[in-house]
């Protein structure tokens, strides 16, 4: 987007210039940078993407190419995917369209095959947790702690986003949910407005399939480190199929997250079975290194 790569004598060129301008979110006031995301819904419609499309053809306004970003691309509907495939096939001139996801897997193939797919590598858990440390937040209990670092999938940015959020008490209520079989309610009834709103959806897949990661890790070694405390004898509660049986669920309620389902419903439906299976479970949390 540089109208004069390599900046002689140091001086940023007009384009380069507005990068300096940013919005609170971060993101650059640029008018030749689109971006498109399903912002405080569950999904990217057709209309949506059609007007993104439109945009982005039009010619650069300050630099020499338009930028478009969709983030969660995994949240296009298969409307809007397919809606892209022309785009993504032939892009208009001096024009580049990136796909955010960190479900790569939950895009159409024919997305996939048109793309050109690029893995950025995530910080350590090391380095999350010094992260966490230098930022301030000492008043966090062991669980917020966990899921902080669990949700944050190893990138700074996002650790900060869940620090600020206001929901972040609820994040810490999740672990007991799914390691602690409840024995008068399937689950913490006061949570479930939140579980059933997109961030605690997606909050609530990425914990259970956290957990189910760590079952596997403790099977092999006892001692293996886990996302959250794990009740002894939850590993044998929980067969391999079992395992496998609430993964699928889970990859298939982020498939149909995109769509106007009744969340509230899925979630208690999932939680209730989740209940059931820990029915052989111990309510003493073992320690994690």
């Amino acid at each position: 987007m540089c109208l004069h790569p390599g900046h002689p004598e140091n001086n940023p060129c007009p384009s380069c210039a507005i990068f300096d301008k940013s919005l609170p979110d971060g993101n650059p006031r640029h008018p030749d940078v689109l971006f498109l995301s399903p912002g405080e819904e569950t999904h990217i419609a057709i209309d949506e993407t059609r007007r993104f499309i439109s945009e982005l053809a039009n010619a650069p306004l300050a630099g020499i190419r338009r930028v478009g970003i969709i983030d969660d691309a995994h949240t296009l509907t298969e409307n809007a995917a397919n809606s892209l495939l022309k785009t993504l096939e032939d892009p208009p001139e001096k024009t580049v369209l990136i796909l955010v996801t960190h479900l790569p897997q939950s895009l159409l193939p024919t997305i996939r095959s048109r793309a050109l797919s690029i893995s950025f590598s995530t910080r350590s858990r090391e380095e999350m947790e010094k992260i966490l440390d230098e930022s301030g937040e000492g008043r966090l209990s062991r669980e917020e702690r966990d899921m902080i670092l669990l949700l944050s999938r190893g990138a700074p940015g996002q650790l900060r986003a869940l620090l600020e959020s206001p929901q972040r008490p609820n994040f810490g209520r999740i672990p007991r949910v799914l390691t602690v079989r409840q024995k008068t309610a399937p689950f913490d009834t006061d949570l479930l407005p939140f579980l059933s709103e997109p961030e605690g959806f997606s909050c609530l897949g990425d914990a259970l399939e956290s957990l189910l990661l760590d079952l596997y890790r403790l099977e092999a070694c006892p001692e293996a480190r886990t996302s959250m405390p794990v009740p002894p004898g939850l590993v044998d509660s929980v067969s391999h199929l079992k395992r496998e049986e609430f993964h699928d669920r889970v990859q298939e309620l982020r498939a149909l997250a995109i769509y106007n389902i009744n969340r509230s419903m899925a979630v208690e439906e999932l939680l209730w079975d989740w209940n059931e299976t820990l029915a052989s479970g111990n309510d003493e949390p073992s320690k994690t290194a």
